[in-house]
């Protein structure tokens, strides 16, 4: 088994099992997730879930990508009326699972869920108005290739709203990220996500440090 077929597969197994359940609950609930954020990671997730208003912002007719869409917890910021085409994608059928009963509860039929990998989301090149990744670049075997994946997907003009959890320096993070094992991949610092936006030609707006966690906002270069 490959390095990267091994990681996938270590990652699916977490997310397929109780963790997944467990992950899926709190982050569908915001003030739960907020107080699990700041009392393990150190962090602030409002920014996360801010970031979903820009879904509003995408015209009928328009692309969302969402990948990894976890349990579609991003599904609340789209109204059923609301005729953009939603793509989203997971690695964990477990996960995938859980986002088709959240999308048949608030009656989003223009989702589509896939199983598939996030280097490789089947989206025209330069077709996505919005493309969020929230959480997965540090559980990915190539987050630098994801971040390639995402710069093919965006039409200019597009935006990429993203969170990952990161290495560092402090002591909460050597403790809490632990690269190649558990749920993460290499990972990489806020140093690493700056230069996989920028050489995949993506002009950051924001990246910013709560705690354990990045938060990141980009749009193609001109």
């Amino acid at each position: 088994m490959t390095r990267d077929r091994a990681i996938h597969e270590r990652v699916r197994q977490i997310f397929d099992g109780p963790f997944g359940a467990i992950y899926a609950y709190y982050m569908g609930h915001e003030a739960l997730s907020r107080v699990i954020g700041r009392v393990i990671w150190g962090a602030d997730l409002r920014p996360f879930y801010e970031s979903l208003r820009r879904i509003a912002d995408v015209p009928s007719g328009g692309l969302i990508v969402d990948a990894p869409c976890g349990a579609g917890v991003a599904f609340r910021a789209l109204s059923p009326e609301h005729r953009a085409r939603y793509v989203a994608l997971d690695l964990s059928e477990g996960m995938l699972a859980r986002a088709r009963a959240t999308r048949a509860r608030r009656g989003l039929t223009q989702i589509e869920l896939i199983l598939g990998d996030a280097t490789a989301i089947p989206v025209g090149t330069g077709s996505a108005d919005l493309f969020l990744s929230h959480f997965g670049l540090h559980c990915f075997p190539d987050p630098e290739a994801a971040i390639r994946e995402v710069a093919r997907c965006l039409r200019p003009g597009g935006r990429l709203e993203g969170s990952m959890i990161v290495r560092g320096p402090h002591r909460r993070q050597r403790l809490l990220v632990q690269p190649g094992r558990g749920g993460f991949g290499p990972g990489g610092t806020v140093a690493d996500l700056r230069r996989w936006l920028n050489e995949a030609n993506l002009e950051a707006d924001r990246v910013e440090e709560s705690g354990c966690f990045a938060y990141f906002s980009a749009t193609p270069s001109a």
